[in-house]
């Protein structure tokens, strides 16, 4: 048994010096693949220079989130297709989006946001056409906004992903209707979630894809922790009594999906 660990963030333990010990404990769970998620350029060539070290264990993808686009925003998509053009091995685009949670207070200002954060989106989106990346979507508060977007962009919703999905079933219903498709967080696992627990029995144990988002959103037992990737069998455990089937079946299924949307 299995699991691939969809959305991770390995820059902070590597600062620290504990990568290694991460990784293996990753490894006693049963965690035996992830994917370092992108965020800037900031930490692009980490993860590749982490996938070339951990090969076949590490994977990686390249994209600037929507919290990091600023007034040089033009710049790091600059980068960006940059090192996606010198970086052919990249097995995704992401994370990339809209984050309107997270947007100033100030109503004008954070008008502004939304107004770069969408041309930013739509940039990214022509790269994954251009490049025929599979994509990694960010989004917070902005749904509606992301399916128009992505719908406009006329990309393969074969190749969307939702990640840590925090939406309900209507959301979900019309995601996978388009072909996208989303991935669950260790929020699947709180309490108050049932709605969420609902979304993920909607889209089916057939389209099952789990992550971390690690280092954030440690699922039970361990909320309140720093989250790490070995938690995913944590994450996958849970997700198996939703479904009612043996956490080895659902450690493969959700394995063979990983694999298939990154395309390892």
């Amino acid at each position: 048994m299995n699991w691939f660990d969809s959305h991770c963030h390995l820059k902070g333990y590597f600062n620290k010096g504990i990568l290694e010990d991460i990784i293996f404990r990753a490894e006693k769970c049963r965690v035996t693949r992830m994917v370092a998620i992108g965020t800037s350029s900031k930490d692009w060539a980490l993860y590749k220079d982490l996938a070339d070290r951990y090969r076949g264990k590490i994977y990686y993808s390249a994209g600037l989130h929507p919290c990091y686009v600023g007034n040089d925003f033009e710049e790091e998509i600059k980068r960006l297709q940059i090192f996606l053009e010198n970086h052919p091995d990249s097995v995704a685009l992401g994370e990339i989006g809209l984050d309107y949670f997270h947007l100033p207070k100030q109503e004008s200002e954070g008008s502004r946001i939304k107004e770069l954060q969408k041309i930013a989106f739509v940039r990214q989106l022509e790269f994954a056409r251009k490049y025929e990346l599979p994509i990694v979507v960010h989004s917070r508060n902005a749904f509606k906004d992301c399916i128009e977007i992505i719908e406009q962009s006329k990309v393969d919703w074969k190749k969307v992903l939702f990640h840590c999905f925090s939406e309900g079933v209507d959301e979900i219903v019309e995601l996978n209707k388009l072909g996208g498709r989303a991935s669950f967080t260790g929020i699947l696992t709180y309490k108050k979630n049932e709605f969420l627990r609902e979304a993920a029995k909607a889209q089916g144990m057939e389209k099952i894809i789990l992550e971390t988002d690690s280092p954030y959103l440690s699922p039970e037992p361990k909320r309140g922790k720093e989250n790490e990737p070995g938690n995913l069998a944590l994450i996958g455990e849970y997700a198996s009594g939703i479904f009612d089937v043996k956490k080895e079946d659902l450690a493969l299924q959700s394995f063979l999906n990983t694999n298939q949307f990154y395309g390892v």
